[in-house]
């Protein structure tokens, strides 16, 4: 077996050239022996070479996980929902054009990283709110140089989720898990809004279990775009009315949802019909 002497002997050194901080004379480098460098410097340069490789694919699989969460966290009841974007938006009223042109502009601004709140309101089920809402989501994933964190939340299912880990060991989908998950989100949905209390035409009010969990998301996100679909009306959100001769109370708590307001934009859907019920 060869000695360390036996193989520097073998090396082609260059005596002409000296490296004064490595005390060390240049080495040829093959295959063709013409070029010759410090064998130390060359050392260094390729540790320098491995450690920002290595960097770039750390990142790579930080942005890839990134771009994923859209695709892997989100909670969504209707899986059609998982295909929408703008392109399959169809527009065939001026309401329906006037609103897929505000969500398109929701969208760049975004991508520009403005931070607003969206409310997606209809009287109305169907009406596309859920459809602009994931595509603004698509068209951000798709088009931030950073990849951001996007996220879908179908409301009512992520409540069901919650309290079904609640004595459940084996279950993920705890409060914390959550909220946790939608505080790390860039651009977040709320979906569907007031649902999860069941028939939102009835004088009931958000639990206090929701509206905790609700205000816990709430508080996570001041500093964060988030999108809200709803059926319900701004009466309904915030401040109650009254219906021939009962008094139908705000579903959540106006503090809350009035910070929920701050800073919004707001996408209305007025006349459009439930399209899942058209040709019946």
């Amino acid at each position: 077996m060869k000695n360390i002497r036996d193989v520097l002997s073998a090396l082609q050194w260059d005596k002409s050239n000296y490296c004064m901080r490595h005390q060390s004379d240049f080495l040829y480098l093959p295959p063709t022996y013409e070029v010759s460098q410090c064998p130390f410097c060359g050392t260094e340069a390729l540790h320098q070479q491995i450690e920002a490789a290595e960097q770039k694919r750390c990142l790579d699989i930080e942005r890839l996980e990134r771009y994923r969460t859209l695709s892997r966290h989100s909670i969504i009841q209707d899986d059609t929902i998982r295909q929408a974007n703008f392109d399959n938006f169809i527009a065939e009223t001026e309401e329906e054009q006037l609103n897929k042109m505000l969500a398109v502009r929701v969208a760049e601004r975004f991508i520009q990283g403005e931070v607003f709140n969206v409310w997606i309101q209809s009287p109305e089920t169907g009406c596309g709110k859920s459809h602009l809402a994931m595509s603004i989501l698509q068209q951000v994933n798709e088009a931030s140089p950073q990849n951001r964190r996007t996220l879908f939340l179908d409301f009512g299912r992520t409540m069901e989720l919650m309290r079904d880990s609640v004595g459940n060991r084996e279950s993920m989908y705890t409060q914390n898990y959550f909220v946790t998950l939608a505080s790390k989100a860039d651009v977040l949905v709320l979906d569907d809004l007031g649902a999860e209390t069941g028939d939102i035409y009835s004088d009931k009010r958000a639990s206090e279990y929701t509206s905790n969990v609700l205000r816990s998301i709430l508080n996570s996100r001041q500093h964060k775009p988030t999108i809200i679909t709803t059926n319900l009306s701004g009466q309904r959100l915030l401040t109650g009315y009254r219906e021939g001769g009962r008094f139908i109370p705000p579903m959540y708590d106006k503090k809350m949802m009035s910070r929920a307001m701050r800073k919004v934009e707001h996408i209305l859907f007025k006349d459009t019909p439930d399209k899942r019920l058209l040709g019946f």
